[in-house]
């Protein structure tokens, strides 16, 4: 049990002596919740240990992925990245915002750093005008990220709001419609910023992430962190001999990642459509 891992125990440990009794009681009381839930979990619990891609993902996680080791990787907003390696000086982008800034005003707040959010849907424009956030420390520019700069086309995730919707350069909504977009390179948007360096990547970014760190490493772009979602399909009936093409790209990244000094955390999703994805946090070794 993951409970048992000595990550998780120095977590529960560093929260007594914060919170105390009752703030240690309060986390474990949430973790069930979130774990346990439908309200959370968008499904009935447990459910992943029935499903074929659900198991195909946390067989594979459980193979090619480092387990959490170190109590300094703490979640920040909804995601987790490694705390003592950042500070007011640090370069965060975050590419795909959608409708939720948790993880970015959360990374402003803590370390009182710049973030660049990057997302050209309509979704996140609307979102963003609407948003209430600090300006001097949250940047918004509605471009996406991709291995190639120019217009690119964004399939909907909903075709009937295609002037409120998110969507998918990879297509995996698997719609019909899409439209034009502009994206950049990393290298472009370096460039573009006068940064020679990038503290944190963050991808959330529609089936598009595996295409983008091969650009990166093609490129010999190296952040300190990169904090990711690999995402297959939005649905759970899939090929198996599809998932399998699709997971050895992922290998690939992830080998190569390792040969460059990287440690490649598998970071376990207990709510929210349990191992429906595969999320990682790339952390360079004595950067």
């Amino acid at each position: 049990m993951f409970i048992f891992n000595s990550y998780w125990i120095d977590r529960l440990i560093k929260k007594k002596r914060e919170k105390g009794f009752k703030g240690l009681f309060n986390s474990i009381i949430s973790f069930l919740n979130k774990t346990l839930n439908p309200k959370h979990t968008g499904e009935f619990p447990l459910k992943h240990f029935f499903l074929k891609k659900r198991k195909l993902i946390k067989k594979f996680t459980k193979e090619n992925l480092n387990q959490l080791d170190d109590s300094n990787i703490i979640n920040v907003g909804n995601y987790l990245i490694k705390a003592n390696l950042l500070n007011s000086k640090s370069i965060i982008y975050s590419f795909g915002i959608g409708e939720n800034l948790g993880f970015e005003k959360k990374v402003a707040e803590k370390f009182k750093c710049l973030v660049h959010c990057f997302d050209p849907t309509s979704l996140a424009k609307n979102f963003m005008e609407k948003e209430k956030y600090d300006k001097n420390l949250i940047h918004f520019q509605p471009y996406g990220i991709w291995n190639t700069d120019g217009k690119i086309k964004f399939y909907y995730q909903d075709e009937a709001n295609r002037n409120n919707s998110g969507g998918s350069i990879t297509n995996l909504f698997e719609t019909n419609n899409y439209d034009l977009l502009d994206c950049l390179k990393l290298s472009s948007i370096m460039k573009k910023n006068n940064h020679k360096n990038v503290d944190v990547v963050k991808l959330d970014i529609e089936g598009a992430s595996i295409d983008v760190i091969e650009d990166f490493i093609g490129e010999s772009i190296y952040p300190n962190q990169i904090v990711v979602e690999f995402e297959y399909s939005e649905t759970d009936k899939i090929i198996e001999e599809e998932f399998n093409k699709w997971s050895k790209k992922l290998k690939e990244i992830i080998t190569l990642m390792k040969l460059k000094n990287y440690k490649c955390y598998n970071l376990p999703r207990y709510s929210h459509l349990p191992y429906s994805t595969i999320e990682v946090l790339f952390v360079k070794n004595n950067f």
